[in-house]
């Protein structure tokens, strides 16, 4: 089994990198390879919406005419069995501008020719699995944001063939992983357990 983290995280917060090594380390304890998508170091672009990649039939995502690190990031991510996607969102009133390209650029996971209304999945079944995690600084819990990250971080997940199995919004406290040590072993624990049916 290998899980990768796709961190698509817009801001540096070191409470994300402790959650993440947490996780990491948690993993590896039990034998688990995974790995680390960090986002923000790499040279992802907006979608032209040119639909080059929708064009072609087929159960694997299109390669990009545009030359950047999507493509690679798309193969790593392919060679994973499961994933934990983090993002965090730090605005009420705007988007987490490093998700909102990654998730344009997953249209690679879909096949619509000009002769087709709507977009069809390449991915129908969801083989692979998913957990995510948003690290989110707006005052107030239950906000629109919460619900505007999970929806991003879910189009994500079943873009790339994954079913979410769970999701925490995380804010910020003192003792970030003592208050959430529990939670986020539990959420690993059904990440792994998915594969053990």
């Amino acid at each position: 089994m290998i899980v990768k983290f796709i961190d698509c995280t817009e801001t540096y917060h070191s409470d994300m990198n402790k959650i993440i090594e947490f996780l990491s380390n948690y993993l590896k304890s039990m034998k688990i390879k995974n790995y680390i998508l960090k986002l923000s170091e790499m040279r992802i672009v907006r979608c032209t919406q040119c639909r080059c990649c929708t064009l072609k039939k087929g159960n694997s995502p299109v390669k990009c005419v545009i030359k950047d690190d999507m493509n690679k990031t798309i193969d790593e991510i392919e060679e994973a069995d499961a994933y934990i996607i983090l993002a965090d969102r730090n605005n009420l009133f705007s988007e987490n501008k490093i998700h909102e390209k990654f998730s344009e650029r997953l249209v690679a996971y879909y096949y619509w020719p000009y002769s087709q209304t709507n977009s069809t999945p390449r991915r129908i079944s969801l083989q692979k699995k998913s957990i995510l995690i948003n690290y989110n600084t707006t005052k107030y819990f239950l906000n629109h944001s919460f619900y505007t990250a999970k929806r991003y971080m879910e189009h994500a997940s079943t873009s790339i063939g994954a079913k979410v199995l769970d999701w925490e919004a995380i804010t910020p406290q003192s003792n970030l992983i003592k208050s959430y040590s529990s939670r986020l072993k539990n959420m690993a624990d059904n990440l792994i357990a998915s594969f053990e049916k």
